[in-house]
């Protein structure tokens, strides 16, 4: 318990340094993305919509605060649908994901290209309805919609390459982030395209 404690010490010592710089130099970036999504669990495909803040705190590492919305449009698998479904399939999964996250710059390049790893908590706020073959003791399966509703906490991780566009107060991204829970990983991916805009004085 003591190790632990001191533990905890040390991050606090090495972290007021680091938030500290960054207020005396604070470099706040806002971003916006577009992209696609994946649910691995119901084979489902959607798009994403995102907003973060980053905050730098170091040489290489940052805070970031960001909200990814995403909702499914299709379904990548032909599928057994009930009789009162008409031919359509209803499935479909949705939500909110509030993540803040530690991200890290694993490469950086003069020429303003970056490639970083963030790693965080994630809230989801959402849920699905899926299709399942229920048997009632009989040899053909009847298939019925199950609905989810999600208020949980899983594990976001992220990809991102970064470089400078012609505006200088405004870079380009690219990210592949994996969202998982419940001891699946991935439940869902994402792969975004972001513009990112500086806030205020560097």
């Amino acid at each position: 318990m003591k190790f632990q404690r001191l533990l905890l010490l040390l991050a606090f010592c090495y972290l007021i340094p680091q938030i500290s710089f960054s207020q005396e130099k604070p470099k706040l970036q806002y971003g916006i993305g577009v992209g696609s999504s994946f649910d691995g669990m119901n084979h489902l495909y959607g798009l994403n919509f995102s907003n973060e803040l980053n905050v730098r705190l170091g040489k290489r590492t940052s805070f970031n605060a960001g909200v990814l919305f995403y909702q499914s449009l299709g379904s990548t698998e032909e599928k057994s649908l009930p009789t009162f479904s008409n031919g359509k399939n209803n499935e479909q999964s949705s939500g909110f994901f509030i993540t803040p996250s530690l991200k890290y710059d694993i490469i950086q390049r003069p020429s303003g290209f970056n490639l970083a790893f963030s790693a965080g908590p994630s809230l989801q706020l959402g849920g699905e309805s899926f299709l399942r073959g229920m048997s009632y003791g009989t040899e053909i399966p009847e298939y019925v919609y199950f609905v989810n509703k999600y208020h949980r906490i899983g594990l976001m991780l992220e990809l991102e390459a970064e470089w400078n566009s012609k505006n200088p107060n405004r870079k380009n991204a690219v990210s592949i982030s994996a969202f998982g829970a419940n001891n699946a990983m991935p439940w869902y991916l994402n792969a975004t395209y972001k513009l990112k805009f500086k806030v205020g004085k560097k």
